[in-house]
């Protein structure tokens, strides 16, 4: 009977090709040349030719049409089509389709039978449609349309607009809507209440010979081995034929029942196929059956029906490996990769054969690369090949977890060998599509993505990858059009929310970023792995990022510690950014390479999402105008990352400063010299290294001389800075990771003086600093465990020599300090418990010798002080009512390491730990209570209550130990992107802690707030309370402490990365010393800044000016301009 119904197709086919051609021919355009589309895929049969009147022959994969060429396909099969326009169409069996034109905006087809789906990018009216009944006018959407042997024609809308028409009337068609056409009469349309049913032929997989190892067996005999002959050869009919012949003769054959259902699905017969199945099954139990059912309904979107019907033959054959297989694929999807994981080492445990063998390890590869244990996926994918060397697909998943290791001429080897064997592989074709896009060629990288995708549309990865490809293009639309692609494809999934977001506030659209990172926020229980993502210096890949990039810094925060993991560096880099604090900054700058030591080549230019393989050179020029010097500054750097031989990213740069002094006598004059580089390679996918070294001369003098301690400069005062760092960090798996850190800074400083009666005298300073730093982490579930030791040492030194007598001083000071973290998140709750074993020695002498002896002249002064090793907890705990809204509270008991930084947490949950208000050595005891609170999508409030105790470390004396210079020269932050953001300082305290304890009271609260799409408000407001309780200047307010500080800032962005901002800082009245004898009165403070890119981003600019409004000093300008090629 069936086989009757395809004669009668095929002659209808022909009528209506005749009648279409009669009543509406198809004119080819005169200067239509080059080629109108490629054959993508063919399952089954097809045919082509060139015009009308030429015979038709057969088609072939990867056949290119030209204009005015015909395609049709036969029974049982289908085809996909990627037209010159980018138009992706699939062709159902029997269905003839003529490319009339396919020039940019003028593409023309007529469908004269059958059935297509098709996905049109093309700007408006860029596309039309001919049938039998009427002409169709497609405005950039999702489509199907079916001509039936009648001529009748069904147009149906899932995204867009479609315009449909004939010389009866004319529809506008719109998502969810359906027009029908009877030839003769008007168009007349109707709303679907689910129109993805008509396109779940599209989403069903098709027949693939590797697939069906039974027929493809060289042991194969009678009508299995014609079966398979048959379908290696594309002959589905006679497939179709065999396999119900050996039904009618073996209604129980299991093989002839699958391959039937099979056919049906080639024929669109979805819920045939599923109820055949359904009927093996009952019937047989047999697990293929029973897999490859609940795989259709998912094709058919009903995934409930399907978990529902895996866990119920589960129940009764719970070891089958089909169904494990099934199972595990539905986990996958869910976004529970534990239990995916789980489950694909259980059909592991079960695999007969190496045909399943492969299968599974194919699937541990894929749910292992998602979860982003890059080692153990692409061990289990090599093995897999190994297993099943025929099969293109396993071929190609290897190939793409080669790719995303970055080992990329590997990669390339293994898709030109998987399109070799399947030339419509999918999975080949993304990844080939990502292997371009990670080696520059977005526009090759697009090419291959859509063949792909229209051959697999629910390849969510796929669909990422594209947006990302069509973004770099500057076709915005279509990104996110793919983004909505891949989020329908995986719509727990948080990541194509969350590069929507990065490419959203890149291209300037600041409110639909910030709602695009919401919903990712929403999903993020939902997470596979953030390592796909790339991250920069500045965090551009958190979720935080378009939040603080619109000043809505409060907000921004809240998203960021909500989100925060301590594997992946997007989270280090961004919060290394919210911090006031340099120690804090730094920590989190060094925790952040560490984590991905490849950062270090991500680029000034472009947002960066995937890693990319190229390099850019950078130069920079500032100027700034002080009311007491003029500064210039000049840099040249060149940043990129390469993977041949093995991934290596670097950042490189020299740069220069000059300030010439204004106004009063005995202003400094200085100029500076300074190199550094960083360095980040992965010679495995477990083990990454990274070095950082920066080296700087400067040269410092007083133009005529000044009085330096009753000394009189002579010379130039040289001071030389060099600091190394070497670290690596060790991947064990996705959950676990440990680092490991050395670094060393040496700061000299030498002058010559004459000091009058003693006459001259040589100054020599010469700091060191060395630090050896281990951290732990492994997430186990819902807990967190992380542990660490770190020992670092200061040694300072300075001498001053005569001709006979040296008068030196030295300080060494030594900590170290072992610590073990845990964490637990458990539904809103989360709670974070920390021990920390601090100890600190200081030792001090001073003494005065004979220079050529070095015999004491007097008794050498020593003295000590120190912090004994105790223990020091920290203890928060948290409540999540909803995605930015939050209560935490925490108490901290920290000291601040004599180093640059840390690699233990500087927070506690959201709460900081404020090393703005210490020094080195400082301990501190705080108690913190924060809310943030989400009003709605455009308002955000937060509060905090905090008091804490501050003591700096002293000597026997009472002296206090002042900052040292050896620490505070870490340049690793200048190793980044200089990217202006419009990032707003949540702490405006600008004093300078030094006092011996003290405590200090502090409630803080702001409002942030989105006022239109483009321009954003921060008002904040602190009380402070401080008072000294040390043992000089015991009740005394702390020095730089204002009781009221005020802060508004308002932001307007004016698309892509520019912005102006304006600030205002009220302070009250508050002490500069300890000794509270100077005070600094009360007043406003503005702050104006304007950034903008142009010419295609290759140029920046960014100026601007800030000063007191009372005009107590004049402002300060500043202007930077940045190239980039």
């Amino acid at each position: 009977m069936r086989h009757k119904l395809g004669i009668l197709v095929a002659v209808a086919m022909c009528c209506a090709g005749s009648a279409l051609a009669q009543g509406a021919p198809c004119e080819i355009a005169a200067d239509a040349t080059g080629v109108a589309a490629e054959i993508v895929a063919l399952t089954g049969q097809g045919e082509t030719r060139a015009r009308q009147a030429e015979a038709w022959s057969a088609a072939r994969l990867a056949q290119s049409l030209n204009p005015g060429a015909d395609l049709r396909t036969l029974a049982l099969s289908s085809a996909a089509l990627l037209l010159a326009d980018h138009t992706q169409i699939r062709m159902a069996a029997n269905a003839l389709v003529r490319l009339c034109d396919a020039r940019p905006g003028q593409t023309r087809l007529e469908l004269a039978a059958g059935r297509l789906w098709a996905r049109t990018k093309g700007q408006p009216a860029g596309l039309q449609l001919q049938t039998p009944a009427a002409l169709a006018a497609v405005r950039g959407t999702d489509w199907d349309v079916e001509v039936d042997a009648q001529g009748r024609t069904t147009l149906t809308v899932l995204s867009g607009l479609i315009e449909v028409s004939n010389v009866h009337g004319r529809v506008d068609v719109g998502p969810a809507e359906q027009a029908t056409v009877v030839p003769g009469q008007a168009p007349v349309k109707r709303v679907l209440v689910n129109p993805r049913e008509r396109v779940q032929w599209v989403m069903a997989p098709g027949l693939v010979a590797s697939r069906w190892p039974q027929l493809m067996s060289p042991d194969a005999a009678g009508w299995v081995a014609q079966a398979g002959a048959a379908l290696r050869e594309g002959r589905l009919q006679e497939l179709q034929q065999l396999a119900a012949a050996q039904v009618r003769k073996a209604p129980a054959d299991a093989l002839a029942q699958r391959l039937l259902a099979e056919t049906e699905v080639q024929s669109g017969e979805l819920e045939a196929a599923q109820q055949r199945l359904m009927a093996l099954w009952q019937t047989q139990q047999d697990a293929e059956a029973a897999a490859r059912r609940a795989q259709l309904l998912q094709a058919q979107d009903r995934t409930d029906d399907a978990e529902r019907f895996i866990a119920q033959a589960r129940a009764q054959v719970p070891e089958a490996f089909a169904l494990l297989m099934a199972d595990a694929d539905a986990r996958r999807l869910a976004g529970d990769g534990a239990q995916a994981l789980a489950l694909y080492r259980q059909a592991l445990a079960h695999a007969q054969g190496v045909h399943q063998h492969a299968d599974a390890l194919a699937g541990l590869g894929r749910v292992l690369l998602e979860r982003g244990d890059m080692a153990q996926a692409r061990s289990a994918l090599e093995q897999a090949v190994e297993d099943a060397p025929q099969d293109a697909e396993i071929r190609a998943r290897a190939a793409t977890a080669d790719t995303q290791a970055l080992h990329l001429a590997q990669a390339q080897q293994g898709f030109a060998a998987a399109l070799a064997q399947s030339g419509d592989d999918f999975v080949a074709l993304a990844g080939d599509g990502l292997l371009l896009l990670q080696r520059g060629q977005p526009q090759q990288a697009r090419e291959q993505l859509l063949k792909a995708l229209v051959i697999e549309p629910r390849y969510a990865q796929a669909q990422v990858w594209l947006a990302v490809a069509e973004y770099r293009l500057g076709n915005p639309g279509a990104a996110f059009d793919a983004l909505a692609r891949a989020r329908q494809a995986d719509p727990n999934d948080p990541m194509p929310w969350q590069i929507e977001s990065i490419l959203r506030n890149d291209a300037g659209q600041a409110e639909e970023a910030i709602a695009a990172a919401r919903q990712a926020l929403l999903r993020l229980p939902y997470l596979k792995s953030l390592d796909p993502l790339v991250s920069d210096s500045r965090g551009s890949a958190n979720l935080g990022k378009a939040l603080a990039d619109f000043g809505l810094e409060h907000w921004a925060r809240a998203y960021a510690q909500q989100s925060y993991y301590p594997l992946w560096a997007g989270s280090h880099f961004f919060m290394a950014n919210r911090y006031e604090s340099s120690y804090a900054r730094d920590s989190e700058l060094h925790q952040g390479y560490l984590a991905d030591p490849l950062a270090f080549g991500a680029s000034e230019r472009w947002v960066p999402v995937l890693p990319q393989e190229g390099s850019e050179w950078i130069a920079g020029a500032s100027a700034e105008h002080q009311p007491r010097r003029d500064t210039g500054a000049l840099d040249v750097g060149h940043r990129g990352l390469t993977t041949t031989p093995v991934p290596l990213a670097w950042r490189v740069g020299v740069e220069a400063l000059d300030f010439h002094p204004r106004g009063d006598f005995g202003t400094t004059r200085m100029n500076s010299g300074a190199g550094r580089i960083g360095l980040g390679i992965k010679p495995t996918d477990r083990l990454s290294l990274l070095l950082m070294h920066d080296e700087e001369r400067t040269r410092d003098w007083i133009p005529g001389g000044a009085v330096l301690d009753n000394g009189e400069v002579m010379g130039v005062n040289r001071q030389p800075f060099s600091r190394t760092d070497v670290g690596g960090s060790w991947r064990w798996s996705a959950d676990a990771q440990t680092w490991l850190q050395w670094s060393r800074a040496r700061l000299g400083n030498r002058f010559f003086a004459d000091d009058g009666p003693v006459r001259s005298y040589n100054y020599r300073q010469a700091d060191g600093h060395q630090a050896w730093m281990l951290r732990h982490t492994v997430q186990q579930g819902a807990m967190r465990w992380s542990g660490g030791w770190e020992w670092a040492s200061v040694d300072l030194g300075a001498s001053r020599s005569y001709s006979l007598v040296t008068a030196s001083e030295r300080t060494r000071l030594r900590y170290d300090m072992p610590w073990l973290a845990w964490e637990i998140h458990e539904g809103p709750w989360s709670g974070s418990v920390m021990a920390s074993w601090p100890r600190l020695d200081m030792d001090y002498r001073y003494r005065q010798f004979l220079g050529s002896t070095g015999e004491d002249l007097t008794d050498p002064y020593d003295d000590a002080g120190s912090h004994r090793r105790r223990l020091r907890p920290r203890v928060g705990v948290s409540y999540r009512f909803a995605p930015g809204r939050a209560v935490h509270a925490a108490y901290i008991e920290s000291m601040y390491s004599p180093a640059s930084h840390t690699l233990a947490p500087v927070a506690v949950g959201a709460i900081p730990i404020d090393y703005q208000y210490q020094m080195p050595g400082s301990l501190v005891r705080k108690l913190a209570v924060q809310l943030d609170w989400e009003i709605d999508a455009r308002s955000f409030a937060w509060l905090s209550i905090s008091r804490q105790r501050i003591a700096n470390p002293l000597f026997g004396d009472g002296s206090l130990l002042y900052p040292m210079g050896v620490l505070i020269g870490d340049k690793v932050g200048s190793l980044g992107p200089l990217i202006q953001g419009a990032e707003t300082a949540t702490d405006a305290y600008n004093g300078d802690p030094q006092f011996d304890r003290g405590t200090l009271r502090q409630v803080a609260a702001a409002y942030n707030r989105v006022l239109t799409p483009w321009w954003s408000m921060l008002a904040g407001y602190t009380w402070s309370q401080s008072r000294n309780t040390g043992e000089f200047f015991r009740g005394n307010a702390l020095p730089g402490f204002p009781r009221h500080t005020g802060v508004l800032v308002n932001v307007w962005k004016h698309g892509g990365r520019d912005y102006t901002l304006m600030s205002l800082v009220y302070r009250s009245t508050r002490f500069t010393r300890a000794s509270n004898l100077t005070v600094q009165p009360a007043g406003w403070t503005l702050g104006l800044a304007h950034s903008m890119d142009f010419s295609d981003r290759h140029w920046s600019l960014i100026g601007s000016v800030q000063g007191p409004l009372d005009g107590r000093e004049p402002p300060t300008f500043w202007l930077r301009l940045r190239w980039r090629g």
